[in-house]
């Protein structure tokens, strides 16, 4: 149910965003998108109106997780239940609503891309270590230009690590 209400999501986001912001090309658009369906602002919104009594589960301890893999469920089953423009109409006024997500997030990891590349910079992101068990875990990612160590941080995920320490090495160098 999740991996359907994923799509669902995936499909409604994209159409909100080509209608509301027709002048921004397709990376633009990618990035905008990705902030609304990522994982933590999933997590939120879900969190706001889901309560953890209701989700079933197995689980000993219940991650943050859960809300937004609840809400992608959620968001299927209606699909199935309601049909699309039911689905749509959902996202719309739970996820879309102006101020539920700050759309002007900035992608710190796409930023430092971008400049290594205009100035001829090997960018290299090395995972150095994780710590914690499997529902919680956190991650080390070292942040190297031409082979010198630019930063180091901690995340919940890999990808939120090379975020945090993307946003400490371009404070160094932009």
């Amino acid at each position: 149910m999740e991996f359907l209400g994923d799509a669902i999501l995936n499909t409604v986001v994209s159409e909100y965003l080509y209608i509301k912001f027709p002048n921004i090309n397709e990376g633009g658009l990618t990035q905008k998108r990705s902030v609304i369906v990522s994982r933590q602002n999933l997590n939120k919104i879900g969190e706001k109106f889901i309560p953890e009594e209701l989700i079933k589960h197995k689980l000993k301890i219940v991650s943050k997780n859960i809300y937004g893999n609840t809400l992608e469920s959620l968001i299927g089953a209606i699909y199935l239940d309601l049909g699309y423009k039911k689905a749509k109409r959902f996202i719309e006024s739970n996820l879309l609503l102006e101020g539920r997500v700050n759309l002007k997030h900035h992608n710190h990891k796409s930023k430092m891309l971008e400049w290594s590349q205009k100035n001829n910079k090997k960018l290299r992101f090395v995972n150095s270590k994780q710590t914690g068990p499997d529902h919680k875990k956190q991650y080390l990612v070292e942040l190297y230009l031409d082979n010198v160590k630019m930063s180091e941080a901690w995340g919940e995920t890999i990808k939120s690590a090379e975020q945090r320490s993307s946003k400490i090495a371009i404070k160094a160098v932009i």
